[in-house]
This record gives C-alpha cells, structure tokens and sequence, in this order.
C-alpha cells in the first residue's frame, strides 16, 4: 500500500490505497468523465446550431474538462509510480 494524496473537486483526501486498485477507480472515473465530455459536446453543437444560447452548457463542460484533466493527472502518476 501507499500514501497518495488526491485532488478531485478541490478537495485533499488522504488515501491507502493499493495502485493498482487505485487505478482500476481513476480509470473508471476517466472513462465516465469522457462519455459525459462527449454526450455534452454533441448537445451543445445541436443547440448552437439550432441556434440557442448554449453559454451554461458550455461553463459545465469546462468544468468536467477539468474534473477530466485532475483524474488523468492522477493516472498518469499513478502509472508512474
């Protein structure tokens, strides 16, 4: 086991946690997160062209981009340690 500290949300949370085990969640997380990056996208070409104000939409997605960018920041060390 090994003492990791993890950033999700902004908030620090101390684990023990095997790796691989570890992983196995963030990878997980990853392919949630990109499934809901890729729905999002496509609704929010729908609605710019059917021309509607997609401005929340598009504040969501950033922010699920960044959720996205935390978690295979995390994998990424994870992978190399």
């Amino acid at each position: 086991m090994v003492r990791r500290y993890r950033v999700i949300n902004g908030q620090r949370e101390l684990q023990l946690v095997e790796s691989a085990g570890e992983r196995i969640e963030l990878e997980g997380q990853r392919d949630t997160l990109y499934q809901r990056l890729e729905q999002g996208y496509q609704r929010i070409e729908r609605g710019l062209a059917d021309g509607k104000d997609m401005t929340n939409w598009e504040d969501l997605w950033v922010s699920l981009l960044h959720e996205y960018e935390q978690v295979c920041d995390e994998l990424q060390r994870n992978l190399a340690a």
